[in-house]
């Protein structure tokens, strides 16, 4: 690209409007809101090398791909719902024919960037990551749009390839915003049009017109900090983990805590937080406390205030009573005493006498064997297994010293499911119970993956009892499991919730 208007000294580069509109701006304000997209304000007096805006404008504002009459007809297709998206598309557009409209213009507009019929999944978390439901939401709010779409370009980053989801923030906030909006707000444009994703939608348009997070009907409610956090947090999968995620730092959490309570069920389930912030505060003003603890606390407590107590009675069935202690509340809380009570409750899980028993049917995913054989263990056939009942998650608990039998319920009711992966060494033909993994069902998301004395593969063991207890070769096939874990869940298209 040639003509760019340079002065100071080959620093200051102000690019002509004849020189816009060879590459494709349609309108000063245009080209203004691709540089406020690309960080650079308003883009008409910008201190940057010369070379670097030269090299930014030529990879956003290249030619679009060509149009080749095949692909028309397919991009037309696919835009009519003809193609494998025909459910997605009749079910979330309806009979709105300016939706329908608004999706085929973003069809043939958006695949001249980005190639949306060979796009895979853009978005690493949520049931809707294909570039295709990012857009039929995108179509749905058509009358919010503020700008004319074939005027957008894609913005390219500062470093490296684009990613995909950075394009589709891109996208909607050029569509939608008169406002910047955090960039975990894109989360919002991959949950689909059930009542969560447009509600997320709904706070997205909202900042996008300057509205406070503050004053959304959201499941957390953030302080002013904690919304100048969530201004800065990452792309974690939802919008309401990256809400916890502010909370927990603005709390005064550091990065480690806040990583942990994620991985619990706080990460996954936002109700009753008016409690539940008592219990992030309690995390927060014990920093001490090994982070590892943090998930067998909200067991914990999750189990003895909100989950009913479930009696299996003589002719069959089951009776359900209220809760252990429905009025638990963190007020005057010790933490070494709370320590004491949830290893009590762990080892009360783990014996088989003191649980209900109740049984559940198959999650859908396959079982898996594999052989395997490395120089350090030689040959091992792994096992992986679904537990279909009480007794088989007590039996697991007390083989690996953990309380996985407190998902018992979570089971029954069809939200969570608990595999055990175990090794069969060819020396000893002993099967060893080596990682237990909780999976997500409707997320088909890995969200736990524990050893004996809840371990982590390839991370270094605590220090005292659980360290005596899991060297050796134990701990050298916990190390090795963690890699069937990444095979089984590629062959099955499971997620890791990291």
């Amino acid at each position: 690209m040639t003509g760019l208007t340079q002065t100071a000294a080959d620093t200051t580069v102000v690019p002509t409007w004849e020189e816009l509109a060879k590459v494709g701006f349609e309108s000063l304000k245009s080209y203004q809101h691709w540089c406020r997209l690309s960080g650079m304000d308003d883009g008409l007096d910008q201190e940057q090398p010369s070379n670097w805006l030269e090299h930014h404008l030529a990879e956003a504002l290249a030619p679009k791909r060509p149009l080749t009459e095949k692909r028309q007809q397919t991009l037309e297709q696919l835009a009519g719902g003809e193609l494998p998206w025909k459910g997605f598309v009749l079910e979330w557009l309806g009979q709105d024919a300016e939706a329908h409209k608004a999706f085929q213009r973003l069809i043939f507009h958006v695949d001249g960037f980005m190639n949306v019929i060979t796009a895979k999944s853009v978005y690493r978390s949520g049931p809707y990551r294909h570039l295709i439901h990012c857009l039929l939401a995108l179509a749905c709010h058509h009358r919010h749009w503020i700008r004319p779409l074939e005027e957008w370009r894609c913005v390219p980053p500062k470093g490296g390839h684009p990613r995909r989801s950075d394009q589709v923030f891109s996208l909607a906030c050029y569509l939608l915003g008169r406002y910047p909006v955090p960039n975990a707000m894109v989360a919002a444009w991959f949950g689909g049009v059930e009542d969560q994703g447009l509600r997320q939608q709904e706070w997205f348009i909202h900042m996008a017109s300057g509205g406070s997070i503050r004053t959304l009907d959201a499941p957390i409610k953030l302080t002013r900090r904690m919304a100048h956090l969530f201004q800065r947090s990452p792309q974690l999968g939802s919008v309401e983990k990256s809400m916890r995620w502010a909370q927990v730092l603005g709390m005064g959490g550091n990065g480690p805590l806040a990583q942990a309570t994620l991985k619990t069920r706080l990460g996954r389930n936002f109700e009753n937080d008016e409690f539940w912030s008592t219990v992030v505060l309690f995390l927060v003003n014990n920093a001490m406390m090994d982070p590892t603890w943090v998930g067998p606390i909200v067991d914990y407590i999750h189990n003895m205030k909100f989950a009913p107590s479930r009696t299996v009675q003589e002719g069959g069935g089951l009776e359900e009573a209220p809760p252990p202690q429905p009025n638990f509340t963190m007020k005057g809380r010790s933490a070494t005493k709370l320590l004491r009570q949830v290893e009590a409750w762990h080892g009360h899980l783990s014996r088989e006498e003191y649980v209900n028993f109740q049984s559940w049917q198959p999650c859908g995913i396959r079982p898996w064997e594999l052989e395997d054989e490395t120089d350090e263990l030689g040959k091992v056939r792994w096992i992986v297994q679904e537990l279909l009942s009480s007794w088989e998650l007590a039996a697991e608990g007390r083989a690996m010293h953990h309380c996985v039998v407190s998902y018992s319920d979570q089971c029954a009711d069809g939200n969570t499911a608990i595999w055990s992966i175990c090794a069969l060494q060819e020396e000893t033909e002993e099967r060893e119970h080596v990682l237990t993994v909780a999976l997500d069902i409707k997320g088909r998301t890995v969200t736990q993956a524990r050893g004996r004395y809840n371990a982590v593969p390839n991370k270094p063991p605590k220090a005292g009892k659980v360290r005596n207890e899991i060297q050796g070769g134990y701990l050298r096939l916990l190390d090795r499991s963690e890699h069937v874990m990444q095979e089984w869940m590629q062959r099955e298209r499971l997620r890791r919730d990291d």
